[in-house]
């Protein structure tokens, strides 16, 4: 015979939580519901339309649309897209045992990359040669 089990509503076990307690389960639901959006869903919270991306990042709209569906993308693209909305972008490393590390931005003008020419200006950014 299986054992019956009786529903307990979420308010009779969070009421019997310190609010301090309550405070902080709000405050870490509300981080996961937010590594949890899309970056449509990132820019529509934001009210920003795509048409407002693409023009502060010198592309497209429909470079903009095509790049909130890509699973992949370099980091600088994301970046600069995130830039675009308001927000930065900060790369954060878990590790299995609970530690986390943030990454350093990497600064550009020390990289050993030779300058890009201005012909090849137009294959960098968001809508240019994703």
């Amino acid at each position: 015979m299986k054992k019956q089990y009786r529903t307990v509503p979420a308010s009779d076990v969070f009421g019997k939580f310190t609010p301090a307690r309550r405070a902080r389960i709000k405050d870490r639901a509300a981080v996961l519901i937010a590594e949890e959006l899309g970056l449509q869903e990132l820019r529509q919270s934001k009210n920003v339309t795509q048409e407002e991306v693409a023009r502060r990042v010198g592309g497209k709209q429909v470079y903009v649309s095509r790049l909130e569906k890509r699973s992949d993308m370099k980091v600088s693209t994301l970046r600069e897209y995130v830039k675009a909305i308001g927000g930065r972008l900060d790369l954060v490393v878990t590790f299995p045992e609970g530690r986390s590390v943030r990454i350093k931005e990497t600064r550009e003008s020390g990289s050993r990359r030779k300058p890009a020419k201005p012909a090849d200006r137009t294959t960098k950014g968001i809508g240019r040669g994703m």
